[in-house]
């Protein structure tokens, strides 16, 4: 038998072993091969149906750091699972050992053996990727709300990258790891089992260290999210920190405590008390690191899936827009008297005529919008805003059911920049008093909890008609009114023939002026006259339409959805598979240990309770820590946001707990078919 013929029998005659290491790293290989799909899909590259540039290159820029995040959870996954593994085979080694095996070889041979696996999955991953790669272009299609569907195409560059990224970091984890093995503690190693461990300890200090750090992050956390005005990224920082030391600290001190004390307790010489608590002083210190590591990772993974499927809804895509179907602003030189002649006004009426006669009930409402200067008296400091009559905007909230303002003759109204301000302004509005500079009068400018934004970089003032009326005949401000149309209706996203036609006409308007400027733009020097780019500026418009604003945003979001549930996908697979490794890498010391259960008179039923406490508190211990932790980030994100999104949480977490419980009762159901199979064989070992 030559070196190679030893590995590859080695790898096939431990499935039990190397099985699901196997397939977790084959998912791996085939999430970081799909995002590789789609980073150079070519219509992807080039852009999305109906969004913006800067989500694309979001898109692309998400795709990218998951790739890198995929990457990193792989190395860890294969780090941590190679190190278990390697203690599962130490009897084994032991044997090599003293059958005189080199220890250059014995490196070779667990070298070897990983890059067999490691090749395996990732040609398994790739393969995969490409048969279902039709399907997860149509998936993704869906996902992405994209008007057309996705080409297939093979992925050249893709396949190429995948396999040179998981190479390479498969040749590094078989290398750095076993450099780590010491063939000449091998033979001790292989009788480690038989030797007593030393009695774990814990200091109470430490305990109450814990709790306090794990107090001090939450409490990080609370600050920040009341004074978020005067916090930083320092207090995000600090919650982080003392979380993670709290945690780390919890299962290395306080389990380990609980099972100390415990011991004390009359009822530990009480039946299987005795067996559980004994057990659990060493499981806790043992498993610690993992249940550490599993619980901060998932508490991210439970935040991150939760933010990501919330993202999607229209209740987030919309709440930072004035609750309208269609707004069409341009500005117009000398409108105030002949509004009629103006085309882009024609083109508005034209639409709500059409979605009229298509059997919709829209509204129609023209805001005069004014942009003036006023400073306050108290520092002379000057402000530029945009001023809308109150009979504009009253007429306006009453079609868009928005609350109504009647400012006094000498008192205007701010009104909230974004929905963040508008709880602060409830609960201490703010009164000024400033001078406008067109005419020099004295208002109260007060503060109401209300969003009405039309310019992004403006805040926006309801003033008295009057002063509406005295901006429209001042020569410096009336020819200049920015004119806004707003036009209403509750079925804008319905699908219609009609709203597609009206949606895309106004894009190719947009982008045919674009192009008309780009044009002048090129052209040479003194080849435009001035006449022609007033001409051209006749016909500018811009426009805001909620299916727009709901489809740019479900893109964006889609793609973060579909990257966090993606990489939540694989931090739950690898998490889940270590807890796997390490249940069954102790399966034959622990087939000892019940081996011994059998013959002292131990019933089957006994044994199989001891055995489901102690996978209890393996597999949802760490999960439930991981949820308060995943619950209090959410708190502050919901405090934060100021939307009740909790139902995305609870959802997220019931289909985690749902998928743990699965795996939870797979393992014990195979997990006591071996123990029982040794408890009562000792031929099994």
């Amino acid at each position: 038998m030559n070196f190679f013929k030893l590995i590859t029998n080695n790898v096939l005659r431990s499935k039990r072993t190397y099985g699901g290491y196997f397939l977790s790293s084959s998912f791996s290989v085939f999430v970081f091969f799909l995002f590789a799909i789609l980073n150079f899909h070519p219509q992807l590259k080039s852009g999305l149906g109906g969004s913006s540039d800067t989500v694309a290159g979001l898109a692309t820029m998400g795709m990218t750091v998951s790739q890198i995040l995929i990457v990193a959870l792989s190395f860890i996954f294969l780090w941590y699972s190679f190190g278990i593994f390697s203690k599962a085979r130490k009897r084994e080694l032991s044997i090599y050992v003293m059958l005189g095996i080199k220890p250059r070889d014995l490196r070779r041979l667990l070298f070897g053996e990983n890059m067999v696996i490691g090749i395996g999955a990732i040609l398994t991953g790739v393969t995969f990727g490409l048969i279902f790669m039709k399907a997860i272009l149509i998936i993704v299609q869906k996902i992405l709300s994209l008007p057309t569907g996705l080409d297939f195409y093979f992925p050249t560059i893709g396949i190429a990258l995948t396999i040179g990224i998981y190479v390479i970091l498969f040749l590094l984890v078989s290398f750095f790891l076993t450099l780590r093995i010491e063939t000449a503690n091998l033979t001790q190693l292989g009788k480690s089992d038989e030797t007593p461990e030393k009695t774990p300890k814990a200091n109470p200090l430490f305990v109450l260290l814990a709790f306090l750090c794990i107090g001090l992050g939450y409490g990080a956390m609370v600050y920040f999210v009341r004074s978020i005005y005067n916090s930083n990224v320092f207090i995000l920082i600090a919650c982080v920190f003392f979380t993670v030391i709290g945690t780390f600290l919890f299962f290395h001190q306080v389990s380990v405590y609980y099972y100390l004390w415990k011991k004390k307790q009359q009822k530990y010489w009480q039946g299987k008390n005795l067996i559980l608590t004994a057990a659990g002083v060493y499981r806790g210190k043992e498993n610690a690191n993992l249940f550490a590591l599993i619980t901060c990772t998932a508490a991210v993974a439970l935040v991150g899936v939760s933010v990501t499927a919330s993202l999607g809804s229209t209740q987030t895509s919309t709440r930072n827009n004035i609750p309208v179907a269609i707004m069409i602003t341009h500005n117009d030189i000398n409108t105030n008297d002949t509004t009629d002649q103006s085309p882009i006004l024609t083109m508005g009426e034209e639409i709500f005529k059409d979605l009229k006669e298509a059997g919709y009930q829209p509204t129609y409402e023209k805001i005069l919008a004014y942009s003036f200067e006023y400073s306050n008296e108290a520092n002379d400091f000057s402000t530029y805003t945009s001023a809308i009559s109150a009979s504009d905007y009253n007429r306006a909230a009453k079609q868009l059911g928005l609350e109504m303002f009647h400012p006094k003759e000498n008192e205007m109204f701010l009104m909230a920049n974004n929905l963040e301000n508008i709880e602060r302004i409830k609960e201490s509005p703010q009164t000024t008093a400033v001078i406008t500079e067109f005419n020099q009068q004295q208002f109260s400018l007060t503060e109401v909890p209300a969003s009405f934004r039309l310019i992004f970089y403006q805040s926006t003032v309801i003033v008295p008609d009057s002063l509406a009326e005295q901006m429209k005949k001042d020569p410096e401000i009336g020819p200049y009114p920015t004119i806004f149309q707003l036009i209403n209706y509750k079925n804008w996203n319905d699908g219609s023939q009609v709203n597609k036609s009206i949606i895309a006409n106004l894009n190719q308007k947009t982008a045919d002026f674009q192009e008309k400027i780009d044009a002048l733009h090129n052209a040479e020097p003194g080849e435009v006259s001035d006449e022609v780019w007033n001409d051209a500026f006749d016909e500018y418009f811009d426009f805001e339409s909620l299916y727009n604003t709901v489809l740019q945003k479900r893109q964006a979001n889609g793609f973060i959805l579909m990257i966090g549930l993606l990489i939540g996908g694989v931090f739950f697979l690898f998490a889940s598979s270590i807890l796997y490794f390490r249940l069954f890498g102790d399966l034959d010391k622990e087939g000892r240990f019940h081996r011994s259960l059998y013959q002292i008179g131990l019933t089957p039923k006994m044994r199989h309770q001891i055995v489901t406490r102690q996978l209890l508190s393996m597999y949802f211990l760490p999960m439930l820590v991981a949820t308060f932790h995943s619950a209090v980030a959410f708190w502050g994100l919901v405090q934060l946001v100021e939307i009740n999104i909790w139902h995305y949480f609870f959802i997220i977490i019931a289909v985690y707990f749902t998928l743990q419980f699965l795996l939870f009762w797979i393992s014990r159901w195979r997990y006591l078919t071996h123990l029982d199979l040794r408890a009562e064989n000792p031929q099994a070992f």
